[in-house]
């Protein structure tokens, strides 16, 4: 679990997504024209127009000698060409070696016709603008154009340098049209401009050794189609110095972007509002995603050291370890919260000396049976064979370094180029469009917030999905993260309308703000220093962030971590929630540090039974949890029904559970309902969950009759809670997350008289 806390919300983005709910899928609250205008302002000459009725100059490509025929202001040295004042220019033919270089002496717009030139430099960029108001290339229908620089510059000034891409602009850069413009940057940039640059129309094909194309203040595109292939950046808008500049818009049109670094990056905001748009970074995603490292850190994340094996007791035995695991364990230790000095404690010690240091110290802290709130094992569960816990997932296991720009001081071997598919630094807010995006970073990431408010977007990475340091809004779209380490995390996750799949072998959905303080030996009881206690009390200023609120929409996940993680707390108050997974015991289906509020809408949420977590007592929608006395096989069915024998629910979940969560707004308080599982299922399926559904022949079933909201069941009929391999102690212990036994003072319901087993 990664701890980001990092709050900073724009208000028209608060606005866009609290406004959303009541929309379709389809629709969205936003005014685009208004929108795009806060970035871009088109002008007339910004689109195509016929240029053959105005007054304008030509001019002729040709080795041997290029000439023109105009009025305008053009010097010809040699294969240079030189226009030293405003208006319009068509150029044709060829320049093996040449330039041409726009640097006007009056005011004015400069209008370059591309009619089908093929223009190389083996010395300098082959378009370079120094000045003018504004400069647009027209691609003219059915031609095709060729710009390729040289492989090193000869700068004419050694202490001016800026020039570095096949096409440069100081100034305002415009392409339009309907032709053909291939871009060959072998110094560096494919296309570049100081200022704004905007493309309306054509076909522009860009290859760069660095980036592929470049508006420092903004990029805009509409209505063209832009391939590039570059070994740094995409597109880039990089003015990182005046608040309002350094953003991208995508209004509309095709891009496709395959880069070593990032698909698409800007300094502040990326506004997508239509178009279709695939982008491929490094290699793309990883055929399996996986942690880096092997072997579990304690506190989740904190290294390479691995778990010393749980007696009977639940005590640590460090014996089966190896001198190396038992050094990594104590260096995890030291970096920890842990209320001994522990590198005092053995110093001269042998390793053995170690080895039985620790396992009778960390016995005696230990809390009883391994459990908070007196929570033991269970008298009919044993532990998994050999005393060991399962295995652990992701989280447990930080890579060496994920391949980014934001961490770049490990070791030296570490590839620490940024390879994000769209990468905003401040807002990333999706509207519309189609978006394909395979990664080896995260695929989409704002260093802000993130907003998606529809369109079709699928996502496959090796890291996050979708990443936001602050807040990520979800209002709208069809959302799709075929593979991903987690699948969205923010500080604040609000999902209120849209269809969301995600897979992850990490968390689903990790809402990472809130209290940091929660580390592996924060819940041992000791007298904190002062400092310690100011730290607390400065951290806690925090809770508020680190909500993960589900009002609207339909979001499915497959985590092999924890499916819902929330530093702080839960809200669900309507939509459609479907969590399959973990299939391990050391993560939870749901987990949450502070409470889960269910309020609305349906929940299904199946797993492992090591770290079950239902909802707080603060709910007003009545929820089931049901622990099974052993694992069931993927789609194994389980029907809920009332008292008449109505369907309530029906699922089938497709991973491998033994606990399941199930809220509904059809649960009664003190109606007999009956929770079955087994047999076979026939009816309408939909990502395991069943419509018009027949049971037939289930294994078994459980009748009861709900007193309270939080209702937990195994074999017998009502418990008093949910059964875990480890109680909620240990795991809050371990993990520093949320939950029963981790500072939740959870009210358990009495057990009913009228539960029974049929």
């Amino acid at each position: 679990m990664k701890k980001k806390i990092a709050i900073s919300l724009i208000l028209s983005v608060v606005l866009i997504a609290s406004g959303c709910n009541e929309k379709s899928n389809t629709e969205t609250s936003v005014d685009k024209e208004a929108l795009i205008s806060q970035y871009v302002d088109y002008d007339s000459e910004d689109y195509y127009t016929p240029w053959e009725d105005d007054i304008f100059t030509k001019i002729t490509l040709n080795d041997e000698a290029t000439t023109f025929d105009g009025s305008g202001g053009v010097i010809i040295n040699g294969q240079n060409v030189e226009i030293h004042t405003s208006g319009t220019y068509v150029l044709e033919g060829t320049l093996s070696d040449g330039q041409i270089k726009v640097n006007t002496e009056d005011t004015g717009n400069v209008r370059l016709i591309l009619n089908g030139v093929d223009i190389a430099s083996s010395t300098s960029a082959t378009i370079n603008i120094e000045q003018s108001d504004k400069t647009i290339i027209s691609l003219e229908e059915d031609t095709e154009n060729n710009l390729t620089d040289a492989t090193s510059y000869v700068y004419e000034d050694e202490a001016n340098t800026e020039v570095g891409a096949a096409v440069f602009s100081k100034d305002d850069l415009v392409i339009n049209g309907s032709g053909i413009l291939t871009v060959n940057g072998q110094f560096k940039d494919g296309i570049t401009s100081r200022d704004d640059l905007i493309i309306t129309g054509g076909t522009i094909n860009v290859t760069a050794v660095d980036d592929g194309v470049v508006g420092r203040d903004v990029f805009a595109m509409s209505n063209a189609t832009v391939n590039i292939t570059a070994d740094g950046d995409g597109v880039k808008s990089s003015h990182d110095e005046d608040e309002g500049r350094g953003n991208i818009v995508l209004e509309s049109g095709y891009l496709t972007v395959v880069a070593q670094g990032d698909g698409i990056q800007a300094e502040k905001e990326i506004i997508v509002i239509d178009g279709e748009y695939s982008i491929k970074t490094g290699d793309g995603s990883p055929e399996v995603v996986t942690s880096s490292e092997s072997g579990m850190g304690m506190g989740g994340g904190l290294g390479a050291g691995t778990m010393p094996d749980m007696g009977a007791g639940m005590g640590m035995d460090f014996s089966s370890m190896t001198d190396d695991e038992v050094e990594a364990f104590v260096e995890n230790m030291e970096s920890m919260n842990f209320p001994i000095d522990i590198s005092t404690e053995i110093e001269g010690m042998t390793t053995e000396e170690i080895r039985e240091y620790l396992t009778t110290t960390l016995e005696s802290m230990m809390p009883q049976g391994g459990g908070g709130k007196d929570r033991g094992m269970p008298e009919d569960r044993e532990l998994p064979e050999g005393g060991k816990f399962p295995g652990v997932s992701a989280d447990q296991n930080t890579p060496v370094e994920k391949n980014t720009e934001d961490n770049n001081t490990n070791a030296s071997n570490v590839n620490t180029t940024s390879q994000k598919g769209i990468k905003a630094g401040t807002n990333l807010h999706i509207i519309g469009g189609t978006i394909t995006v395979d990664t080896v970073d995260d695929a989409l990431h704002s260093n802000g917030d993130l907003t998606i408010q529809g369109g079709e977007v699928t996502l496959s990475t090796g890291d996050d999905g979708i990443h936001a340091d602050s807040n990520v809004f979800i209002a709208g779209g069809n959302i799709k993260i075929l593979k991903s380490l987690e699948g969205i995390e923010g500080t604040n996750i609000e999902i209120s309308d849209g269809t969301i799949h995600l897979k992850a072998t990490d968390d689903g959905v990790n809402v990472n703000g809130g209290s940091s303080m929660n580390e592996m030996f924060g819940a041992f009881d000791r007298a904190l220093t002062t400092t310690e206690t100011e730290e607390i009390e400065e951290d806690d200023s925090t809770i508020e962030d680190g909500q993960l609120t589900i009002s609207g929409g339909y979001l499915y996940v497959d985590a092999d971590g924890d499916g819902l993680d929330s530093n702080t707390n839960i809200t669900m108050t309507g939509g459609t929630a479907i969590v399959y997974g973990p299939t391990e015991n050391m993560n939870g289906t749901l987990d949450y540090d502070g409470t889960f509020l269910m309020q609305g809408g349906t929940l299904i949420a199946s797993g492992s039974a090591g770290m079950p977590l239902g909802v707080s007592d603060g709910s007003t929608q009545n929820t089931i949890m049901m622990t099974f006395d052993e694992t069931l096989e993927a789609n194994t069915p389980v029907t809920v029904t009332n008292s008449d024998g109505e369907q309530i629910i029906t699922v089938a979940p497709e991973k491998n559970y033994q606990m399941i969560v199930i809220s509904s707004p059809d649960l009664e308080i003190n109606e007999e309902t009956t929770l079955s599982h087994g047999g076979t299922l026939t009816g309408e399926v939909v990502n395991g969950v069943y419509t018009n559904a027949t049971t037939t022949d289930p294994t078994n079933s459980v009748t009861y009759s709900a007193t309270t909201v939080m209702t937990y069941l195994n074999s017998s009929g009502v418990t008093e809670e949910g059964s875990s391999m480890m109680g909620g102690g240990m795991r809050g212990n371990m993990q520093g997350g949320g939950g029963f036994g981790r500072g939740q003072e959870r009210q358990q319901p009495d057990k009913t008289e009228d539960a029974t087993n049929e």
